[in-house]
């Protein structure tokens, strides 16, 4: 899908030009003026080439490789600015469990659960301080790893809204699959967001201005082992897919990596922690939990249809 989740994007006065592309493990969708489409696939390739943790030839997977690394400007501020989020948000997200993702990534493929040893190994030294930074200097500590995949799409979405706005385009719209920018130099301009429940139906409407949003859910990602479903948010606790009471997290913010970061952090801090994100001052959520209830930040202008 072209947008993962729960969001399907609705919209008038389309732009000119559309195009799709894969890259980051996604379908990357764009519309908007003909003359930003190929400086954002570009863009966007860039950091596909960073960030990839399976490619040899990726930046990440040498730091990864030797632990200490004089890294881009590129890691080195989605490294800074994570871990920021982390000192305020926590830890339900971390970037430093790579040794843990990369166990469950060859299950996907292998159709074999990672042994009980493995994931407690993978689990003992996961911790965002364990990412030592020093200019562009990168050390990790502890024989630990780093997995961008829960941060770098939203990160990606920040660094592409100058462009839009330095060209005072009408509007943009990028899907990164389970990460969307929507930007209008309109200050007035709205966008209808479709929240669509885990049976594919459209449970209701989300009314936003410019924003971004994430949304991380159980049902579009999973391995099904023995017939048991294993989805591809990890509990960084257990070192197993989060059961957590919810099916999806919807995070609105005027910051792309804050809306990726948290989606995934509120998602595995579960149903009977949800109040608190409500009532959040600098971001709106829409969360789903597994028997289909709705729960919304009050501020958000969603539409429920019957």
């Amino acid at each position: 899908m072209i947008i993962c989740a729960l969001l399907y994007l609705f919209y008038h006065n389309n732009p000119d030009y559309t195009s799709t592309f894969f890259s980051l493990d996604t379908i990357v969708s764009m519309r908007m003026s003909d003359d930003c489409i190929k400086q954002t696939k570009d863009k966007i390739s860039k950091y596909n080439d960073l960030y990839d943790i399976y490619s040899e030839n990726s930046q990440i997977h040498k730091l990864n490789l030797q632990k200490e690394l004089l890294c881009s400007d590129e890691l080195t501020d989605i490294i800074n600015k994570t871990k920021a989020l982390n000192e305020v948000y926590g830890n339900k997200t971390d970037i430093s469990s790579g040794n843990l993702n990369i166990l469950w990534h060859n299950t996907s493929e292998s159709k074999i659960l990672p042994d009980d040893n493995d994931i407690s190994e993978a689990l003992q030294n996961i911790s965002y301080k364990n990412i030592s930074v020093s200019a562009n200097n990168i050390t990790l500590k502890n024989g630990i790893s780093i997995d961008l995949g829960s941060v770098a799409k939203g990160y990606i979405l920040d660094e592409l809204l100058p462009i839009y706005q330095e060209k005072n385009m009408d509007y943009s719209i990028v899907s990164m699959g389970s990460s969307t920018l929507l930007y209008s130099n309109d200050k007035n301009h709205t966008f209808n967001v479709a929240v669509k429940s885990s049976s594919d139906s459209i449970i209701g409407t989300v009314r936003t201005k410019s924003c971004f949003v994430s949304t991380s859910g159980d049902y579009e990602r999973y391995t099904e082992i023995n017939n048991i479903k294993y989805h591809h948010i990890i509990d960084l606790k257990t070192g197993f897919p989060a059961n957590s009471g919810l099916s999806s997290v919807t995070v609105f913010s005027d910051n792309g990596l804050q809306t990726d970061f948290l989606s995934t952090s509120i998602f595995i801090d579960g149903k009977e922690n949800i109040e608190k994100h409500l009532s959040a001052d600098n971001y709106k959520i829409i969360a789903l939990d597994t028997y289909g209830n709705i729960f919304k930040s009050e501020s958000l202008d969603f539409q429920k249809i019957n």
